[in-house]
C-alpha cells in the first residue's frame, strides 16, 4: 500500500457515541491522503462491534487488554503509521472538516518548523459550545520553549500535528508518565525545533463527566514530573530556574490536596519530595496544613491553579 501523508493516532476506550464523532470527523476531511490509526484499549464488546464494522479501508485497528496508560496507546499508533506526518485526536474529541489541509498547508509553507498546533473550541458532552477558559488563548509560534513551560502557550492535544520522524526522534510519549504526557512531549519537541500556529479553530474538546484528566491528584504529580524532567534538559538558567520553581510549587499543592482527600500516606510522600526540593514557601506549606484540618473533600473539588490547562 502507498504511504499516506498523514497517519491520525486515536486511542479510545468505550466511549462509543463520542468515538463514532470522532471517526466521522476524520472521514469528513477535506484533505483524504490520510490513515486512522484506532488503538483500543480493552473497549467492551459494543465499541468493538462498531470499530469492527466497515469504517473504510483506510482504517487500522489495534485491539489490546486494558492498560489506561494513553502515552502507551499513542506510542503503539506512532509506531504503527507510515505518513509522513502524524496528527491526534482523541476519542471524545473530533475535527473541523478542513483541519488537516489548512495545518498541512502551514507546515509545508515552514518547513523548518518540525511541529504545529492551533486554536480549539471547547464543547460539552452534547457539543455544545461552552467557555471554561479562565485565561484567554494566545497564539504562540517559532521558539516557544518558555511559553510551554509557563503555559503561556495552550496546547491542545486534537490540534497537534508533527512530523512523524521527528516525534519519533524524541522517543514520543513518556510511557512512564499517566498524566501531562502531552505537555512533557509538547515540552520536548519545543527544545528542538520551531513551531507554526493556526489561529482558526479547527479542533473540538470535549469537557464531560467521564474525562480521564479530572484526576486532580494525577495531574498536580504530572505536572511536578514534568518541571523536574525538564530542570535537566533545558540549557538556560533562567528556564532551568523556572522549571526548579514550579516543580516545588506543585509538590506543595500536591501535598495540600493528598491532605484534603485524606490520602495520608500520599501526603507524606509529597511532603518529602517538597521537602527534598527545597520547597521553602511559607504560603505553600500554610497551604498544605490548612488543608489537613480542613473536613474532608471530594478529589475533583480542588481547583488546579489558574494557568494549569483544563
Amino acid at each position: 500500500m502507498t504511504a499516506p501523508i498523514v497517519s491520525v493516532v486515536m486511542p479510545t476506550f468505550n466511549r462509543l457515541p463520542y468515538l463514532q464523532a470522532a471517526v466521522a470527523s476524520v472521514y469528513a476531511q477535506t484533505f483524504d491522503d490520510w490513515e486512522l490509526i484506532v488503538i483500543d484499549d480493552g473497549s467492551g464488546e459494543e465499541t468493538r462491534r462498531f470499530l469492527r464494522s466497515p469504517l473504510g479501508s483506510r482504517t487500522i485497528l489495534t485491539f489490546r487488554d486494558h492498560t489506561g496508560i494513553r502515552a502507551v496507546l499513542r506510542n503503539q499508533g506512532i509506531m504503527r503509521a507510515r505518513g509522513r506526518y502524524v496528527a491526534f485526536l482523541d476519542s471524545d474529541d473530533r475535527w473541523a472538516a478542513e483541519k488537516l489541509q489548512r495545518q498541512l498547508a502551514l507546515m509545508q509553507s515552514a518547513p523548518a518548523r518540525r511541529w504545529s498546533y492551533g486554536a480549539v473550541r471547547r464543547i460539552d458532552a452534547d457539543g455544545r459550545e461552552i467557555n471554561v477558559r479562565s485565561v484567554p488563548w494566545v497564539p504562540h509560534s517559532g521558539w516557544v520553549l518558555e511559553q510551554v513551560l509557563r503555559v503561556d502557550a495552550q496546547i491542545a492535544m486534537p490540534s497537534v500535528m508533527a512530523e512523524l520522524e521527528f516525534v519519533r526522534e524524541l522517543g514520543g510519549f513518556d510511557e512512564s508518565m499517566r498524566f501531562i504526557e502531552d505537555y512533557d512531549l509538547w515540552s520536548r519537541m519545543a527544545l528542538r525545533s520551531e513551531v507554526a500556529v493556526d489561529v482558526a479553530p479547527s479542533a473540538d474538546v470535549r469537557s464531560h463527566g467521564e474525562q480521564f484528566t479530572l484526576n486532580r491528584i494525577g495531574k498536580l504529580s504530572g505536572w511536578a514530573g514534568l518541571y523536574a524532567k525538564m530542570e535537566g534538559l533545558v540549557p538556560a538558567p533562567h528556564l532551568r530556574a523556572l522549571c526548579r520553581r514550579r516543580k516545588r510549587e506543585y509538590l506543595l499543592l500536591l501535598a495540600a490536596q493528598h491532605a484534603r482527600v485524606r490520602d495520608w500516606a500520599g501526603l507524606q510522600e509529597a511532603v518529602v519530595a517538597a521537602a527534598q526540593a527545597r520547597a521553602f514557601s511559607p504560603r505553600g506549606w500554610l497551604r498544605v496544613a490548612k488543608a489537613a484540618a480542613l473536613p474532608h473533600r471530594r478529589e475533583a473539588s480542588n481547583p488546579l491553579p489558574r494557568d494549569t490547562p483544563q
